[in-house]
């Protein structure tokens, strides 16, 4: 084999070795090799062989080796990070790999007040290997897959045999095994693929870096998807309140945590429907509103030229504005930006007559509100579905409102996670 369709690449390397009378050829890719142990494990006992027979059984004692048949079997592990050893008629690969990641380090995008702060990594074995150190039952089981022909990114199933419902485990199967035309390079990237239904902002997998929550997970009965890569994992299946639960909650005494997660669906409604509310009661309803407080945004919006629909829309297109420039910017200059922008914004709007001063406050609510729910890419999900419930708020008033959340519940009750467990069901830890 001499691999014609690799040696354009300049990191290519084929090396000739004899010794006496011996001769062998290794082919590999010097960024993809670890130079130091192909020194080591088989340059050095080439040279220390006083046959050829010999170094053939050294090579199929080493962990990783196979014997190749066909080049176009060959190149996909020599793309791998694999080693090419031709012996005579007969060649050889063996896993020489050496990928540059990270060490185990304290998870950064999901804050830890107490408990376990390690994060997964991009390398699958490694973030087994801190799955298992938490996870001690002879009931887990690893299964690897392929994700795509071509560029052959890893995926590794993880769950409790016991405790997974098969159901679901056939149907993630069957999915990911449809992905086979993809480049996959990240958990989110997996989640859109997954999710069938077009139009759905709800994420259908919970994705984390944590180590703490993916084993919480596995004695929940649900399924680990580590990609090779990414630092994070999808979980599933997955209902809507997950979304609201932190691994802190289970940290604090039990009042606190079921009062924490409680502020969080107040939260959930603040955000979600208080701009509808506020263009309904407004613009057909000030009528059911307290009469000083309806006196009270009357006398703020006299100066105001823009109606309540547009005036809400402007500021929370702003609010948005703001947020996808606060993670756009660098972060060293990130929080100043924006905080100063967002109050330059309000203060200029309000004394140009653009907006109330009551609009600032329901503003800043909503914002606030929305940052309450722990998981970004439901708070993501939540920012999409204000906008249709404040245009039925200003096309309809409150039977618009009342309509759009009939629609809501509807749209959630009818999604499935693996398609098989329901959106909208509290899961509990199966009891087998």
């Amino acid at each position: 084999m001499d691999f014609q369709a690799l040696k354009h690449n300049s990191d290519f390397v084929k090396r000739d070795l004899e010794n006496a009378n011996l001769n062998v050829s290794l082919q590999y890719f010097k960024t993809l090799c670890d130079e130091k142990k192909l020194s080591r494990d088989l340059i050095a006992p080439f040279y220390s062989a006083t046959m050829l027979a010999d170094y053939d059984l050294y090579l199929k004692s080493l962990d990783q080796w196979s014997e190749e048949a066909r080049e176009a079997d060959a190149i996909p592990k020599l793309l791998a990070g694999a080693v090419a050893v031709s012996i005579g008629e007969r060649v050889y690969t063996v896993n020489m790999s050496s990928f540059a990641t990270r060490s185990v380090s304290q998870s950064t995008e999901e804050n830890v007040q107490q408990g376990p702060s390690d994060s997964l990594s991009e390398k699958p074995d490694i973030s087994l290997n801190m799955i298992r150190n938490h996870y001690r039952l002879s009931t887990l089981r690893v299964e690897e897959l392929q994700l795509a022909v071509d560029s052959k990114t890893r995926s590794v199933l993880v769950y409790d045999e016991k405790l997974v419902d098969p159901q679901a485990l056939q149907y993630l199967r069957t999915k990911l095994s449809a992905l086979r035309n993809e480049v996959i390079q990240s958990a989110g990237q997996l989640q859109r693929l997954l999710t069938s239904r077009r139009g759905n902002p709800f994420p259908l997998f919970l994705a984390t870096e944590r180590t703490d929550r993916v084993v919480r997970n596995l004695f929940d009965g649900r399924i680990v998807l580590l990609i090779e890569g990414s630092s994070w994992s999808l979980i599933g299946p997955a209902s809507f309140f997950d979304f609201f639960k932190s691994m802190d909650d289970i940290a604090q005494l039990s009042i606190v945590g079921e009062f924490l997660v409680g502020t969080r669906f107040l939260a959930l409604l603040i955000t979600l429907f208080l701009p509808g509310l506020y263009v309904a009661i407004i613009s057909f309803s000030p009528d059911i509103i307290n009469v000083q407080l309806a006196l009270l945004i009357a006398g703020s919006r006299v100066s105001v030229a823009l109606p309540p629909y547009l005036e809400i829309l402007f500021m929370m297109l702003m609010v948005e504005f703001l947020i996808e420039a606060s993670i756009r910017l660098p972060k060293t200059i990130s929080s100043t930006a924006t905080t100063v922008g967002g109050l330059i914004l309000g203060e200029t709007a309000v004394q140009a007559g653009l907006v109330s001063t009551v609009m600032i406050i329901v503003t800043s609510s909503v914002a606030i509100s929305n940052f309450v729910i722990p998981v970004n890419a439901m708070h993501q999900a939540i920012r999409i579905t204000r906008y249709p419930i404040i245009i039925m708020g200003a096309l309809f008033g409150m039977l618009g409102i009342v309509v759009a959340s009939i629609g809501l519940v509807s749209f959630l009750c009818g999604l499935r996670s693996l398609g098989t467990t329901p959106y909208m069901v509290l899961l509990k830890r199966p009891m087998k």
